[in-house]
């Protein structure tokens, strides 16, 4: 008993500032009840202390502080990353597969003076339909049409049948469906609605040859990060004296990094993108997840440097 009773004594600083595991609090918990020695101990080390015994045990809280700080922040990065690594996964396997143009990939039949329907394979999991009036002057309106799949569709969506919609047609200029593969290949025109005489034709050719690009935005996004990078790499460099100029640096500079990162988990390193709006807004939300996780990583890098610090000047003293 009596090496019990040492071994609680020892534990009853850190017992009395909470600095024990549960398994531990519990053993002294239970010894405390059954030693009337070892409680007054304990109440004893409850009391207020000497100014100096205080002064003596600041480190040691400042330590605990610390501790306790660094274990919020390993619990907060940890639940950003994990947050990341699912926001990655998922747009991974929801980015768009388009079709190429086949036939009886999409169908459109007339329903009525207003509106034409069309119909999609069942393949076909996703759409978009925009109609516009020709930008170049036409007398007629445009009605692209886009068709696609996913790989979070192909594995995990039940059968949900073939997918409509129906457009509005109730212009006056005639109204031209053209199908976009976005594949690189030219778009085409499968049907023409001509509001005079009500009827739709199927048409089944290309239409002006026209092509419909992607979008190289991200190219250029992608440089004016790395070109941010360099700048805070440059800044970093030369405020070799000047410590606090150097960790701002460091914060600032983790989101270039976390934008580029968050880039090449959404479009890889393909620069273009058909859907610009989607893939954009996934890669900054992205980014914002990891540079937060980032940020954590570098604070808590900090911290344990300062805890490895003040522990060496503790035992030192």
């Amino acid at each position: 008993m009596r090496n019990e009773c040492n071994i609680i004594r020892d534990i009853l600083p850190l017992y009395a500032e909470n600095m024990v595991s549960p398994d531990t609090a519990d053993f002294v918990e239970e010894h405390l009840k059954g030693c009337a020695s070892c409680r007054k101990e304990y109440e004893r080390a409850k009391e207020p202390r000497p100014a100096k015994e205080v002064s003596d045990a600041a480190p040691l809280l400042h330590l605990r502080r610390k501790l306790k700080a660094k274990r919020i922040q390993t619990v907060i990065l940890t639940a950003l990353f994990v947050t990341a690594l699912f926001v990655s996964a998922f747009a991974v396997l929801d980015a768009p597969i388009y079709f190429p143009y086949s036939e009886g990939l999409v169908t459109l039949k007339s329903v009525n003076d207003t509106e034409v329907l069309l119909t999609f394979d069942e393949k076909v999991t996703d759409f978009s339909c925009t109609v516009y009036e020709d930008p170049y002057g036409g007398d007629f309106y445009y009605c692209d049409i886009e068709a696609w799949t996913s790989l979070w569709d192909e594995w995990f969506a039940k059968e949900q049948g073939s997918l409509s919609a129906a457009v509005a047609v109730n212009q006056i200029k005639p109204v031209i469906a053209m199908y976009i593969p976005n594949d690189g290949t030219e778009d085409v025109c499968i049907a023409r609605y001509e509001p005079e005489t009500r009827e739709l034709v199927e048409e089944n050719m290309n239409y002006e040859n026209r092509v419909t690009l992607p979008r190289l935005s991200l190219h250029i996004y992608f440089l004016l990060a790395a070109a941010a990078l360099a700048v805070i790499s440059v800044i970093w460099i030369l405020a070799r004296k000047k410590a606090g100029l150097r960790v701002w640096a460091e914060r600032i500079g983790l989101y270039p990094i976390a934008y580029m990162i968050s880039q090449c988990i959404v479009s890889g390193i393909r620069w273009a993108s058909y859907s610009l709006p989607r893939d954009f807004a996934l890669i900054v939300f992205i980014s914002i997840l990891l540079y937060g996780g980032l940020l954590l990583a570098h604070n808590v890098l900090r911290l344990k440097k300062e805890i490895r610090e003040i522990s060496s000047r503790h035992v030192a003293g």
